[in-house]
């Protein structure tokens, strides 16, 4: 075992065997998995995966490392972070995003064949998930592929999913449980885009009108430092229930208002919190005007009241500003809800900064922010009166086009549960590397309907490696728990690869497996959750 030693001030003060500041053997990922894929070598040493063959529209390198970045007033705080460095393709294929520490904005256009190297500055394996891209699973960033510190790997791939916000954050885990709360919480995450002509064409809004928002929660003490899990028990009722920080962020910074005019505009939306469920909203009461989802463009915008959005999902969102004066302001809210039993807040309304439970709360692993708290999350502000012709489309994407369902499509149900003292469980199984049980293995090219049964007090929102699926059912079968007020804003249209799973529900969702045989990882993106068991492989297989 190691320590992380960073001199000026410890990094995420946090404590516990699963996310402390102790941290694996560089080599302890490497022996918990039998089933690794055959890499070849680069010139410069570094395992390459995916594509051999060039040229490369896109190549860039991509490194997490330990950083600073000024997130709250006065010292800036110790991070982990992702850098890049555009070698070759289009120059806006790396944006910054704000000023803190978000990953930049990767830009890709389909059709592109995309090249990447991977290098780990961190004192820990690690590795790179490009969530929702439809990838060979040697370059997907699965755990058991890590990067070791001080090493790097080169992935390769053709983009070929449909125009939408993706992302890319770690995925490592090790024979002591995952990383993965731990590495995205430190800073690791980032946003990624893919266009093409059809989108375009459409005239959506661009430039400085079209806005990339990453959603995250993160609480500090000290001298501006990021604190994770608590010592105690609030540490279990934490990784139980999720981690719940008592700031709001919008891509690394508290309290950013943005200033707008008279015209629409386009918000991209990534929940890349650990565990929070937002319920989004306008604060003056207009519907939410949607026009995508995790896969990309609906056949058309729908309207809904709000908008509730799980950990991983994307959001596309029209906001039309052209009836407001300059003076007004709009503001993007999380609305309350009722958040169960370990929810902390049951949805009592409470503002930003109340302390609801005491000191008892906080032992329990509470949150001053509790989950079904309603609270600001970003201020717009009209500034100036500007004149424009753009017009919300009627229709939005020809190319939506849902798995092929048949009526003797084979249906695997899975049962979502908590195991006591032990975590959370998916058919009663918890993670075991790479090992897939006889039920967990699909066949090429087939179309199934995946039943996910939430037998749990928690929310879960299923994550499904390597592909894009539709919802196409979703009952309550048990009672919410607890749990209620996010129903009306569920958005079960279009593609997806993350589902929210409420407590009592039974969602089902029909998936293709195409393209690609190999190992993939479903999985809870409650990063907790998925830390602690609730993740497994299955196996694409001829």
């Amino acid at each position: 075992m190691t320590t992380i030693d960073l001199k000026r001030r410890m990094l995420l003060r946090s404590v516990g065997g699963l996310a402390g500041i102790t941290v694996l053997a560089p080599t302890a990922l490497l022996t918990a998995y039998h089933d690794t894929a055959v890499a070849g070598t680069n010139r410069d040493g570094a395992a390459h995966y995916g594509l051999e063959n060039g040229p490369f529209d896109v190549d860039i390198r991509l490194r997490a490392q330990p950083h600073t970045a000024p997130i709250l007033p006065g010292t800036p705080s110790e991070v982990w972070r992702y850098t890049a460095e555009l070698r070759n393709g289009p120059a806006d294929t790396i944006t910054p995003v704000g000023g803190s520490y978000t990953g930049p904005l990767i830009r890709l256009r389909r059709g592109q064949r995309f090249h990447a190297r991977l290098e780990n500055g961190l004192p820990e394996d690690t590795t790179v998930h490009w969530h929702g891209l439809h990838v060979p699973s040697d370059v997907d960033g699965q755990p058991r592929l890590p990067i070791k510190p001080g090493e790097a790997m080169t992935v390769a791939f053709d983009v070929v999913d449909r125009a939408g916000l993706y992302w890319y954050h770690p995925h490592p885990h090790g024979p002591n449980g995952g990383r993965v709360g731990f590495q995205s919480y430190a800073g690791l995450a980032g946003p990624l885009v893919i266009e093409d002509e059809a989108e375009r064409a459409l005239g959506l809004p661009a430039g400085e009108r079209e806005m990339f928002l990453v959603i995250q929660d993160r609480s500090f003490a000290g001298d501006n430092e990021l604190t994770y899990l608590d010592s105690g028990m609030g540490t279990m009722m934490t990784r139980m229930r999720g981690f719940l920080g008592d700031r709001i962020l919008v891509n690394g910074q508290p309290d950013t208002a943005r200033e707008v005019a008279t015209r629409p505009y386009r918000l991209r939306i990534l929940n890349g919190s650990n565990s929070r469920i937002y319920k989004l909203a306008w604060s003056d009461g207009r519907p939410m005007t949607v026009l995508g989802t995790d896969g990309g463009l609906l056949g058309a915008p729908r309207q809904y009241p709000f908008v509730t959005l799980a950990p991983a999902q994307r959001i596309d969102l029209w906001v039309d500003l052209s009836a407001n004066e300059p003076g007004d302001e709009l503001h993007l809210l999380s609305d309350s809800y009722q958040a169960g039993m370990m929810g902390d807040g049951m949805g009592d309304g409470c503002k930003r900064g109340s302390r609801r439970g005491g000191r008892m709360g906080n032992m329990m692993g509470g949150s001053e922010l509790p989950a079904g708290a309603r609270f600001d999350i970003l201020p717009l502000r009209v500034t100036r009166r500007e004149r424009g012709n753009e017009r919300l489309p009627k229709r939005l994407a020809e190319d939506l086009q849902a798995p092929p369902v048949e009526r003797d499509a084979p249906v695997r149900r899975f049962k979502l549960s908590m195991v006591m003292m032990r975590g959370f469980a998916i058919n009663g199984r918890q993670f075991e590397g790479a090992t897939v049980a006889d039920d967990e293995i699909v066949h090429l090219g087939s179309t199934e309907v995946w039943e996910f049964v939430n037998d749990s007090m928690m929310p879960h929102p299923m994550h499904v490696h390597g592909l894009q699926f539709a919802v196409v059912g979703r009952e309550q079968i048990g009672g919410g728990r607890g749990w209620s007020g996010l129903a009306a804003g569920l958005v079960d249209s279009g593609l997806h690869d993350t589902v929210l799973v409420l407590p009592g529900e039974r969602v089902r969702i029909a998936l293709t497996f195409a393209d690609f045989e190999g190992l993939y990882l479903y999985h809870c993106h409650n990063m907790e959750h998925e830390d602690n068991g609730m993740m497994r492989y299955y196996r694409v297989r001829a």
